[in-house]
């Protein structure tokens, strides 16, 4: 996922459902989908300078209430996280 563009975060509230879609260039629009969710954190400091590109990835790891964590790192210095019940990962 790295150098993948991050395009958009989008909240069901009601469902709680989160869907966030990247482009890859090489695979265009590919979406994350993460449902049951419990927390979403979304920071835009921009330590290292305005970005909209993904650095790395950390997850989904399966905690042990056993809901499911990802980190995506953003080359902006931010860091996204997410627990959900599911995350499933963008088929590519």
């Amino acid at each position: 996922m790295h150098d993948w563009t991050l395009l958009s975060i989008l909240v069901e509230w009601m469902t709680g459902i989160v869907t966030i879609t990247f482009d890859t260039y090489e695979y265009n629009h590919v979406t994350l989908i993460a449902e049951g969710l419990v927390e979403l954190v979304i920071p835009k400091h921009d330590e290292w300078g305005e970005s909209v590109s993904v650095n790395k990835v950390r997850g989904p790891v399966q905690l042990e209430n056993g809901n499911f964590h990802l980190a995506l790192e953003i080359q902006s210095g931010d860091t996204i996280t997410l627990e959900a019940k599911s995350i499933q990962m963008p088929n590519v």
